[in-house]
């Protein structure tokens, strides 16, 4: 990779998050897409918004991504830098940096995309580094893309063979996942659910295969066609599954079974980003701890509390 296309890393990242970065666009708040004159830019994308709530919780965080090689892309990596974010591990790409329309409307987030996403896949698999040196590599918005989610399950088992532990936010996003079914289903799938398959989609249940930790919501799990359970089977014994459904009970799966933990409740006026702030906020409670550790029910039952926190806090804060 052109070492250009690099910025000089100042302190070593505890936790480096790998995935999407893009830009949020958002239309003034109660003006729809189609009337909006007027678009507010803001750094988004699953890997962007963990590591700037992580940085905002005093951990050191870094960002492994692929933007383009343009203007959009530039912006976005200084910009990112700029919060205290480490990007060292960022690529400049050929790819088109992504793009996300974003309209509040009565209360509810209304999005339109505009992304290259099996580009941008294959672009993030090219900027995998040889190593990590860091405490946790976390991967989120991963596409079922042929070779790229390979290429991310042994990045993700070299990271654990340099003592990194490891986490995944499933964030499986309905556009990018239909596109992978081809032959047959998932092991667990349910009856009338979306069929996800072929070589890109077991890439991603290797990469899931990998981690210590992982975090998905119950719209993941109908994107998966799979259910909380059959996903859990395909984990390690040691590894937990938390899974998130809004204002519902967190459900948490580990070696020590199955809990629920109530969240407090809050007004979404802008849930974007929230589960990413949950993530970093779970991140952030073990960050310190070993990864053996990470299968201790209270532990995570502590950590699954602190992320509800984050999560509430980056709500209000979006809300003002």
């Amino acid at each position: 990779m052109d070492h250009k296309t690099r910025h000089t890393r100042i302190e070593p990242a505890e936790v480096v998050c790998v995935g999407e970065a893009l830009w949020d666009l958002y239309a003034p708040e109660g003006i729809p897409l189609e009337q909006a004159k007027l678009l507010r830019r803001v750094p988004g994308g699953g890997a962007v918004n963990t590591a700037t709530a992580l940085v905002r919780l005093g951990i050191r965080s870094g960002l492994c991504a692929a933007l383009g090689d343009d203007a959009m892309g530039r912006g976005l990596r200084d910009e990112v830098a700029a919060a205290g974010i480490d990007v060292g591990r960022l690529s400049l790409s050929a790819a088109r940096t992504g793009l996300m329309l974003v309209a509040i409307e009565r209360g509810e987030a209304r999005f339109a995309g505009y992304r290259q996403g099996e580009s941008e896949a294959q672009a993030l698999a090219a900027a995998l580094p040889e190593r990590w040196q860091t405490r946790v590599v976390h991967f989120t918005g991963i596409a079922p893309v042929r070779g790229a989610s390979g290429a991310l399950a042994r990045a993700a088992a070299s990271a654990r063979r340099e003592g990194c532990a490891v986490a995944v936010d499933v964030n499986a996003r309905p556009r990018m996942w239909p596109r992978a079914a081809r032959t047959a289903s998932v092991p667990g799938a349910e009856a009338g659910a979306a069929p996800v398959s072929g070589a890109g989609v077991r890439g991603c249940f290797r990469l899931f295969g990998q981690a210590d930790l992982v975090k998905c919501s119950a719209g993941d799990l109908d994107v998966l066609g799979t259910t909380a359970r059959a996903l859990r089977e395909r984990l390690r014994p040691e590894a937990t599954l938390v899974v998130t459904d809004g204002a519902r009970e967190t459900l948490l799966l580990g070696p020590g079974g199955e809990r629920a933990v109530a969240p407090r409740p809050v007004r979404p006026h802008d849930p974007t980003g929230a589960g990413d702030a949950f993530c970093a906020g779970m991140l952030a409670s073990l960050v310190w701890e070993e990864r053996a550790r990470w299968g201790d029910a209270a532990l995570m039952l502590r950590a699954v509390a602190r992320g509800h926190d984050v999560a509430r806090a980056w709500v209000r804060r979006k809300r003002g």
